[in-house]
């Protein structure tokens, strides 16, 4: 699975969406997206989700539904637990073809006590779902699949907004013009990247290409660029016995002391004393 680009989503076994309990330590996900509608409900701890040009802060039984081809990231510091539900495009266009023209958006905040009680609803179907897939009853797929259902019947009818012809394609256009860039940055992230460069791959002046970048995902590329290092790194650091020094110079950080103060803002500690840590106890991350 791509974690700076495309992101390929495989279905559970019995069932065409993805399903899971998400025990994350701590862990941060750069800039991606993939065909599927993705709602996480947290269930402990908090999350950041960066998602377009909003972030959102997802405390205890707050949920967001993030769009298809959405771009969008995740922190997680103080590690939380979750319920990831995410339902491909593809499925939902069997039943509904003008699906790709609807946009969901939650108010968590509304006073309307109707709006408040089909949130409430959302909530009760994700943990319901859960339950009904891990037990895995005589006829559990169906039970599944009603719940699905009525949860995209909710959010449909309630927390969506149909765009425009025009925005749509524009929006595509948008979408295949970052893939590009990501598919460019997930081969030579372990180089030297040079914004010439990388413009003119995509076919953009090197001035547009930075306001264009800005636009699509409210950060500047080297930002970007830093994350899906850093996100390499931290992988590595956790999976291999590699030291740390070797690392830095594989994902190309040289500057030691910038390096040193985005890993403390990222995960709250060392890259020594998160891999003591994780040697000592079991760890599990999450994707969202």
């Amino acid at each position: 699975m791509e974690s700076c680009t495309h992101e390929f989503i495989k279905p559970n076994d019995a069932i065409d969406i993805n399903l899971e309990y998400s025990i994350d330590e701590g862990s941060v996900v750069p800039k991606h997206f993939h065909d599927w509608i993705e709602i996480v409900f947290l269930v402990k701890g908090t999350l950041e989700v960066h998602d377009s040009s909003r972030m959102i802060t997802l405390q205890e039984n707050d949920f967001v539904i993030i769009n298809p081809m959405s771009i969008h990231s995740t922190r997680c510091i103080g590690g939380n637990q979750a319920i990831l539900l995410q339902i491909p495009v593809s499925f939902i266009k069997k039943f509904m073809p003008e699906v790709v023209h609807y946009h969901f958006s939650t108010d968590p905040g509304a006073e309307d006590e109707t709006i408040q009680a089909k949130l409430a609803r959302i909530r009760f179907l994700l943990q319901d779902l859960l339950f009904a897939y891990e037990n895995k009853e005589e006829g559990y797929v169906f039970h599944c699949y009603s719940l699905v259902f009525e949860l995209l019947y909710i959010c449909i009818h309630s927390f969506s907004s149909r765009k425009d012809e025009a925005n749509l394609v524009k929006s595509q256009k948008n979408q295949l013009r970052m893939r590009q860039i990501m598919d460019y940055v997930n081969a030579h992230y372990q180089e030297e990247v040079m914004l010439h460069d990388i413009a003119a791959a995509v076919g953009l002046n090197q001035v547009y290409f930075s306001r264009f970048f800005k636009q699509q995902t409210g950060i500047t590329f080297l930002e970007y660029l830093n994350t899906v290092r850093m996100e390499r790194f931290h992988n590595e650091l956790l999976h291999t016995d590699y030291c740390i020094k070797d690392l830095l110079e594989k994902n190309h950080f040289y500057n030691y002391k910038l390096f040193m103060r985005m890993f403390k803002n990222a995960y709250g500690c060392t890259p020594k004393e998160l891999r003591k840590r994780i040697s000592s106890g079991s760890t599990g991350t999450g994707r969202f």
